[in-house]
């Protein structure tokens, strides 16, 4: 196992008293970096992350995986002090045997927010489990599973499933979208605690609703689609 523990090493960008800081009294630093992993054997990616964004890409063309990430602090106290809590943030990269497992670490604190954002980008048909506090999830790619986990925000995903599919997207509070192919072949399940679910163009066989759950069959039903979701609205639509 290899394991790539990394910590600011990038120039930093930061912005200091401008109209904006001044109007809200907050200050912003931030720091930009990226790297590139040979694959190997892997076929998993792990995320987990705080607050901020995960954005995963499937592609094609390349047998590597690229991890662009910005780290942000914002301070209530002044622009030096967002800057030197830029070294706080802790971004953990492991290539294991089977998979590539990124986690941020950052601490809690009342006078800073701080915000990273993954921008993943590596080959189709990966599968996934990704979880974030609170921000956006978006994924993109062609892939046999997704396991999501959103306290608040927006997860919005636009995939080809394979057959035997399995995604789990579960979200708090905010928006659960999904666009798939018509010829998808799941059964698929959807509940939401307040709020609506709304099927845009996808032909389902079966269907079974009552109240705020929804249920139904795509084509021959082999693969398993499992939407949650406590306040907020599920969009699902053909890709």
């Amino acid at each position: 196992m290899k394991k790539y523990l990394f910590i600011i090493s990038s120039v930093l960008l930061f912005f200091g008293c401008n109209e904006d800081s001044v109007s809200s009294n907050t200050y912003e630093s931030e720091a930009d970096e990226s790297h590139t992993f040979n694959l190997t054997a892997q076929t998993e990616l792990i995320v987990q992350n705080n607050n901020g964004n995960i954005s995963v890409t499937g592609s094609d063309t390349s047998s590597n995986m690229y991890c662009f990430i910005t780290k942000k602090v914002i301070s209530k106290i002044s622009e030096s002090d967002a800057q030197a809590h830029l070294s706080e943030i802790d971004i953990t990269i492991q290539e294991n045997a089977d998979n590539v497992k990124v986690e941020v670490d950052n601490p809690n604190d009342d006078d800073r927010d701080y915000v990273i954002t993954l921008n993943i980008i590596l080959p189709h048909n990966f599968d996934q489990i990704l979880t974030l506090g609170n921000g956006n999830i978006s994924v993109e790619s062609i892939t046999k599973k997704i396991v999501a986990n959103l306290g608040n925000g927006i997860f919005n995903s636009n995939v080809t499933l394979q057959d035997t599919c399995f995604v789990e997207a579960a979200v708090g509070n905010g928006n659960l979208i999904l666009t798939i192919p018509g010829n998808t072949n799941a059964l698929l399940t959807a509940s939401v605690g307040n709020g609506n679910i709304s099927n845009n163009g996808l032909n389902f066989q079966n269907q079974q609703i009552n109240n705020n759950h929804f249920s139904g069959i795509l084509g021959n039903g082999i693969g398993r689609i499992l939407l949650s979701l406590g306040n907020g609205n599920i969009t699902m639509s053909k890709l």
